[in-house]
């Protein structure tokens, strides 16, 4: 059995694979803003949900500061996670378009 590959297809020409480059940078550049964006809206929801769901659990228990503390650091850490998330789901039909060699809307 050989290791060499055999094309299937004619030669493409070599500009092909600058154009493919080109748009595959593109569409991570837009990834990488739908990230951003989706963290940055998330934050302040992430931040308000926690401080609320704190506040209803162990309201008349602890301090204010305890609450507002946690419910930061919490909705900072699940608005990353969710908006790693979301930005990703948004900007897979355009990944998935360059992939299969089209160029994304």
């Amino acid at each position: 059995m050989s290791s060499e590959l055999v094309p299937t297809e004619g030669g493409q020409p070599p500009d092909s694979f600058e154009t493919a480059l080109v748009a595959e940078q593109a569409v991570e550049q837009h990834l990488m803003r739908a990230i951003f964006k989706c963290i940055a809206i998330g934050i302040p929801i992430g931040i308000i949900f926690f401080m609320a769901l704190l506040a209803v659990a162990v309201g008349g228990d602890t301090e204010w500061w305890v609450i507002v503390g946690l419910g930061c650091g919490l909705g900072v850490l699940g608005a990353v996670l969710f908006g790693m998330l979301a930005g990703v789901t948004l900007s897979a039909h355009a990944l998935e378009e360059v992939d299969r060699g089209g160029t994304p809307h």
